[in-house]
């Protein structure tokens, strides 16, 4: 009798341990998707992929991003300077679920802040600036042949608010959730005769 109560006993322990054996989780990954064919313009700017912010729990933060582009210009011929400038025109991110939360989108360039009220010298071949991986447009501006140049911004989770005006010095008080926006990004080129 006393094995079968002992018997009963562990059967309904591994019963209980079984039924918490299995856990699963799913997670959905979107990306946004548009096509674009451009050939012709003077200057053609293209992100050359898409952005993806996670907060990391461990680090109370979210990650950095490399956003990579690729810039193409077509030359002017008699140009004597060149000069491409960058600004930032939206980096706002809202919480899909109404909360009202944002997150601002970081962007800098070579170390230097892409703002919204400056423009951020890219190349400038009248002072000497000749823009490090963008380097060969500054020395093909003045051919009337197409040229490209692929750099990086560096893409980073710069502030936030709870509920649109609350601002967030800990990104771990923050509602979990999905935020979603564009970051955008103006280039200005100029050829100088």
């Amino acid at each position: 009798m006393k094995k079968i109560v002992i018997a009963a006993a562990l059967s309904a322990c591994f019963v209980q341990f079984n039924a918490f054996a299995d856990v699963t989780a799913q997670a959905l990954a979107t990306w946004s998707a548009t096509a674009t064919k451009d050939t012709t313009s003077k200057l053609i700017v293209t992100p050359l992929g898409s952005l993806t912010f996670e907060y990391a729990p461990g680090i109370k933060s979210f990650n950095s991003q490399k956003g990579l582009f690729d810039v193409s210009i077509e030359g002017e011929a008699g140009a004597t300077a060149f000069k491409l400038t960058s600004r930032l025109v939206t980096n706002t991110l809202t919480q899909l679920d109404g909360s009202g939360s944002t997150l601002d989108v970081g962007v800098s360039w070579n170390g230097a802040d892409v703002k919204k009220d400056a423009d951020t010298p890219m190349i400038d071949t009248a002072t000497g600036m000749l823009g490090g991986n963008l380097s060969a447009l500054s020395q093909s501006y003045m051919k009337a042949d197409r040229s490209s140049a692929q750099d990086a911004f560096t893409f980073t989770i710069a502030g936030g608010t709870t509920d649109g005006t609350a601002k967030v010095t800990d990104y771990s008080t923050l509602p979990d959730g999905v935020w979603s926006g564009d970051v955008s990004v103006q280039f200005d080129a100029t050829w100088t005769s």
